[in-house]
């Protein structure tokens, strides 16, 4: 695509044009200019509208009779012949560029990405600069075999095609933001942090990314589409940056504290040279079990968990079960909503009756 970033003519415009003005100026026939110049009327006619090239005889002709030098006409012959080409190259490189954005669009949803990170592309060649530039995406066949493993999911909300695009946007959303550190696999004291600041449900978003940041690790919201229903998505670039995304679908602490535990679960447990990317669609697979272990560990460690202090309950008295842990919660300094919500995870049970302190504040 050599002539990207040169202004390429709209259409080549003939230089009998020149010579219609100058008769028309002059008050001349072209019939009667044609005799002068030794042409036939029709030949004449047709070297107007660009059907024939002015020769080195014609232009000696057009400058005896109108005083315009010969070279002149000559340049506008050649920068004539020039825009044809260019505008015909033009025309093979876009429609490459129109086949590429059609594989693309097989993929994920091209315009609505387009639409979302507002960026507005007159040409295919444009569309096809900016997803491999902005958006850093490879060649549609390598695009659809990184992602591949995405439609292996049974789960309901999980069509292919809006995963990826959401997926696409995710990774640029989440690119826009900085660090203040070089992330360190090692550390674990921020991920107590965060527990405290789930815990406390103040402020959780704003903390939340300040955390990460300072621990060099990139944080975002990005609005959920639908028929796919992820809560969170976790990747690691070629610098070694990653990058947690959630699309708080649901407006609930534990909800939002579980996800992204899940996602550092994943940067801990799993990355590696060769698996960089990680999404909550496979919950049958073992990686995706690691990552809920390591989350429900984070939220609420196992000390505390697995204590024959826990309220003896019924499971079919969820009220019960509400009041009693929600005790249990205060007593040992934890949310309530968080503590609910594991019992949730664990025993199917979804009865529990919400209130305003389950948003995230």
């Amino acid at each position: 695509m050599e002539t990207r970033n040169k202004i390429v003519p709209f259409m080549a415009v003939a230089p009998g044009f020149a010579i219609k003005e100058e008769l028309e100026a002059r008050n001349i026939k072209q019939k009667d200019f044609a005799k002068k110049i030794g042409l036939q009327a029709t030949h004449l006619s047709e070297l107007i509208k660009g059907k024939r090239p002015i020769s080195t005889n014609v232009a000696d002709a057009l400058e005896r009779e109108l005083g315009i030098s010969a070279k002149f006409w000559l340049r506008l012959q050649a920068e004539y012949e020039y825009d044809c080409e260019i505008i015909r190259k033009r025309g093979i490189e876009e429609e490459k560029a129109r086949m590429f954005i059609n594989e693309y669009n097989e993929i994920f949803d091209v315009e609505y990405v387009f639409k979302r990170i507002g960026i507005f592309a007159s040409s295919y060649e444009e569309k096809v600069n900016v997803l491999t530039s902005e958006l850093q995406l490879p060649k549609p066949a390598e695009l659809k075999f990184a992602y591949g493993k995405f439609h292996k999911s049974n789960r309901v909300g999980t069509d292919r095609r809006a995963i990826l695009t959401w997926t696409i946007l995710a990774e640029y959303y989440a690119r826009q933001q900085s660090v203040t550190k070089q992330y360190n696999a090692d550390d674990n004291e921020y991920v107590k942090q965060l527990a405290n600041v789930f815990h406390e449900n103040r402020n959780v978003v704003e903390r939340t990314k300040q955390i990460l940041s300072d621990n060099g690790i990139r944080f975002c919201i990005v609005e959920k589409l639908d028929k796919a229903s992820i809560d969170g998505y976790s990747f690691i670039d070629a610098d070694g940056t990653p990058s947690i995304i959630v699309t708080k679908r649901f407006d609930r602490i534990d909800n939002f504290a579980f996800a992204i535990m899940h996602e550092i679960g994943h940067l801990k447990l799993h990355a590696s040279p060769t698996d960089k990317k990680f999404i909550n669609l496979l919950e049958e697979a073992k990686e995706e079990q690691e990552a809920n272990n390591y989350a429900s560990q984070q939220l609420i460690p196992n000390h505390l968990w697995k204590t024959s202090l826990l309220p003896q309950v019924t499971l079919n008295k969820p009220w019960i079960i509400q009041a009693k842990y929600s005790q249990w919660a205060s007593d040992n300094h934890l949310n309530k909503w968080i503590v609910l919500g594991r019992i949730s995870y664990e025993t199917g049970m979804h009865k529990f009756r919400n209130d305003e302190s389950r948003k995230i504040n």
